[in-house]
């Protein structure tokens, strides 16, 4: 069970008393294990709940909460299942009255505004007790006009505004009425052709009101009609129009993509008609992210803001978090945004960043997009400035990374509370990275860089994080530091821990570093200095650590000049150590020294060794019959 579930349970069943829990003991049951991913569980709530309306005509305030809660704990978490709205409303009008019914309608439309039944239910109830409120009733009117009054089958609610509008004998808003209803492709269009034509003829001689000729009603009637024949063809495919839990059928899906693309792609639907199409559609396919990316999309092309911000709202409210695309589109839409529309997005952006990392806390990308931001707004240069002012911008941000990522390890308040809000055990890496990229890359301040990553790579979130130390194995290139070089490659699977593959690539990039770095002969110098007895040899040990990261090189338990000596007297003269070289070689000297002096005759060093003769070590005697 879930916290938020463990939490609802406990408030519907707090303060009850132990003679009605023990009484409605099946009820409690199943508030305790209600399955909220199934509805078939859910309704049985809901039903035993409403059993108890029944079975106490009078409660007291306690059972009256605990049964409020219930529908409120279903419609909180399922606002689009209209029936519970209905019948949350008959309960609370049996436990509350008139006025707390009216109120749970008013939150119903405010929670599902797209609901055809839930408005109409809603406007009846309104003008049948509050029929005094002709303000209010006709601003509902309008209201759900543009909500709902759009549906192929919201004849229902135009009957009713017109009924209204006839009774309080408004005649000007009455031809407003006809001239909207008129071109809307509604399953009971011809109704309304009727019904304008009579009215326009018996108000021909009213010349305040702006009534169409029968000529042009005529025209908007034949457009109506080519517009109810081609949505016709998409209406009568649909069974399922409401929302559920369950999976839309594949036929039912098909459908509402080939019907909004008619809407977005026809010249013939207005944008007011391919909202009510999206938003129809939405309430069976509330999950499916694709449909809200294509509505984001086309509402995107409006050019309208506000619009196109409460509809991605809605949607990442909706989409299961394993849907991300929708959530990445709308970073996007609001990082473009902060051109034009900077006091609206820039709060929002940061906003959604620190909600996006909480929900995703080991996705560091977040974190990449608020630093680049924050580094382009607060501390941003143009080309036209002087370099030391670019520079002085980029050691104020140097300096910001640093006081924030000291700020996090050390749990003080003294950082960007905004960046604080995007860092855990996870994105702390990213900083340090962000850090340390800025003080080599662009500062060329490689001493700081080295202190940092002295400091920095004892820090227990950053030990096994891969992007760290790839970038600390690039720094130590880009330095040309052989010895930690070696030492890196060494700590590789034992102290640094990152996946073999990447152990693998470092590997092999370092023997390629290293053959192209180091003279044969230094190496074998170094060979001969015993430099690679105990440490990792680059050209004869690193195939080792390929596929087995936890390799090391084992201790021979031998000092380095005894190691040396055994080398020399084992059988040969040490010719391959000590072979004869030229000491005064011209091979790396540069060929203008020799233009006017010809260069020296050669010096050879170790050319006595080749006539040395061999001597062997009796290792039978000394290691066998431990003699001599």
């Amino acid at each position: 069970m879930s916290s938020r579930t463990e939490e609802e349970c406990s408030n519907v069943l707090r303060n009850l008393d132990v003679g009605f829990l023990k009484d409605n003991d099946e009820w409690v049951n199943i508030v305790k294990h209600v399955d909220w991913e199934h509805i078939g569980s859910v309704d049985a709530l809901i039903k035993s709940t409403e059993q108890l309306v029944l079975k106490y005509t009078s409660p007291n305030q306690t059972i009256k909460n605990s049964i409020q809660k219930v529908f409120e704990n279903a419609l909180a978490r399922y606002p689009l299942l209209f029936g519970y709205w209905k019948r949350f409303t008959a309960v609370q009008y049996q436990l509350q009255g008139l006025k707390s019914s009216l109120d749970v309608l008013s939150r119903a439309v405010d929670a599902f505004p797209h609901s055809l039944e839930l408005w109409c239910d809603y406007l009846n109830v309104l003008i049948a007790n509050n029929s005094h409120e002709v303000d209010k009733i006709r601003i509902n009117f309008q209201i759900a006009k543009d909500l709902v009054g759009y549906q192929f089958l919201s004849h229902v609610f135009w009957d009713r505004f017109i009924e209204f509008e006839r009774s309080q004998q408004r005649l000007d808003n009455l031809v407003a009425i006809y001239k909207t209803v008129s071109r809307i492709p509604l399953h009971q269009y011809s109704k309304y052709y009727t019904a304008y034509k009579t009215f326009a003829h018996d108000n021909a001689e009213n010349n305040e009101l702006p009534v169409d000729s029968e000529e042009e009603i005529n025209v908007i009637f034949a457009n109506t009609q080519s517009l109810v024949n081609s949505v016709w063809k998409f209406e009568s495919q649909i069974s399922q129009g409401y929302f559920n839990l369950g999976p839309l059928p594949q036929n039912e899906l098909d459908n509402w993509e080939n019907y909004v693309s008619f809407a977005v792609e026809s010249k013939t639907v207005s944008p007011k008609l391919t909202i009510s199409i999206f938003e129809r559609c939405l309430i069976p396919c509330q999950y499916y992210e694709h449909f809200w990316l294509r509505y984001t999309s086309w509402v995107e092309s409006l050019d309208d803001f506000d619009a196109t911000l409460e509809i991605f709202q809605r949607g990442i409210g909706v989409v299961p978090a394993s849907q991300r695309k929708l959530r990445q589109r709308y970073l996007v839409f609001l990082k473009s945004s902060l051109r034009v529309h900077k006091d609206k997005a820039l709060d929002t952006y940061f906003l959604t960043l620190a909600e996006f990392s909480r929900k995703y806390p080991h996705d560091g990308s977040f974190l990449m997009d608020f630093l680049n931001v924050v580094k382009q707004i607060e501390f941003g240069s143009s080309l036209s400035v002087a370099d030391q002012e670019i520079l002085k911008q980029q050691r104020a941000f140097a300096g910001y990374l640093e006081k924030n990522v000291r700020a996090y390890i050390r749990k003080s308040k003294n950082g960007d509370s905004r960046l604080q809000n995007l860092l855990n055990e996870n994105t702390l890496p990213v900083l340090v990275i962000s850090l340390l990229k800025v003080n080599f890359f662009n500062l060329d301040d490689t001493a700081q860089t080295r202190a940092f990553l002295s400091e920095f790579e004892k820090l227990p979130q950053l030990k096994s994080s891969t992007s760290f130390w790839l970038l600390y194995y690039k720094i130590l290139k880009n330095t040309v530091d052989l010895n930690g070089l070696e030492s890196f490659v060494n700590r590789l699977g034992n102290e640094i821990q990152i996946p073999v593959l990447m152990i693998n690539d470092v590997v092999s990039d370092f023997k390629s570093f290293f053959m192209t770095n180091v003279k044969l002969r230094d190496y074998e110098q170094e060979v001969y200095d015993g430099r690679y007895t105990i440490g990792i040899d680059p050209l004869l040990d690193l195939d080792f650590k390929v596929n087995d990261p936890l390799w090391v090189k084992r201790d021979t338990s031998k000092g380095i000049e005894k190691v040396k000596k055994d080398k020399k007297d084992n059988g040969h003269p040490g010719l391959y150590l000590e072979k004869p070289i030229v000491s005064n070689s011209i091979m790396d000297s540069h060929t203008k020294r020799f233009a006017n002096t010809p260069p020296s005759l050669p010096t050879f060093k170790n050319l006595e060794k080749v006539n040395k003769v061999a001597v062997y070590k009796d290792f039978f005697n000394t290691d066998f019959l431990h003699s001599g």
